[in-house]
């Protein structure tokens, strides 16, 4: 038996990068998994990964995507939703000299209100389940940056929302947590039109800032995930994990 057998769990954003990682530990565990995002190529090359994987195709800026996803869960499996996990993001670089407000539009538009609107919807299942939910936020919350301030801003709201909402669903035995990445090895890093050399004279560069001089792995924070919905967690509700290599420590 796995840790999740029976759960059924939403992870946006599950497409690639940390959201896939998410999406095939759960399943491994024996939850049924519902992946979304826009890009259906990469949906279908995570879901294949795994059979207790599958897809909703969706924008969740766009109210009726959300709709879509509570349909699905209604119509799949009969209204169960054990974990919501709000991952999908967007990280606009930009100096505030170059900034527009369709930066901030774009920005805030999925990284909080589609996050608060997808909890919305889909929290009568969650506290129907006693059910978990974890937002994806980033050590950028607390540790600033040059040129990631709306991606930064955008965070630092997520992680209150977690606290708040943790604090309002706790006697209603629903736990929300936050996991707060640092370098994770995903495409988000890739910069375009460098050659091999310069790229991992890049990666070495952000490296070297990093206490324990490496990128983390998407899978390092699948197994953080895992953890917070498991019943070893089920005392924690309110926290910022930091899985960053020591940077949060900086």
């Amino acid at each position: 038996m796995g840790k999740l057998e029976g759960k059924v769990a939403v992870v946006t954003g599950g497409g690639s990068g940390i959201g896939r990682a998410i999406a095939v530990r759960y399943a491994k565990e024996g939850a049924n998994v519902i992946i979304v995002g826009r890009r259906e190529s990469a949906l279908k090359e995570t879901s294949e990964l795994d059979s207790k994987i599958s897809y909703v195709v969706g924008d969740i800026t766009d109210s009726n995507a959300i709709k879509n996803i509570i349909k699905t869960v209604n119509e799949k499996y009969n209204g169960q939703l054990d974990i919501l996990v709000n991952n999908a993001g967007w990280c606009p670089v930009k100096p505030i000299t170059e900034m527009t407000i369709k930066d901030y539009d774009e920005a805030f538009s999925l990284d909080v209100r589609a996050l608060v609107e997808m909890t919305i919807e889909a929290l009568p299942l969650i506290l129907k389940s006693k059910g978990n939910i974890i937002n994806l936020s980033s050590v950028g919350a607390t540790h600033r940056s040059v040129n990631l301030s709306m991606y930064q801003g955008a965070k630092a709201a997520v992680e209150n929302f977690t606290r708040v909402w943790a604090l309002e669903l706790a006697d209603k035995n629903v736990r929300v947590n936050a996991i707060s990445p640092g370098a994770i090895r995903t495409d988000i890093w890739n910069v375009p039109g460098l050659s091999e050399e310069e790229a991992k004279k890049h990666e070495e560069g952000i490296a070297s800032t990093i206490p324990c001089k490496r990128f983390g792995e998407a899978e390092d924070i699948a197994n953080v995930a895992l953890f917070l919905v498991s019943d070893e967690a089920n005392y924690i509700t309110g926290s910022i994990y930091a899985v960053d290599g020591g940077m949060g420590a900086l």
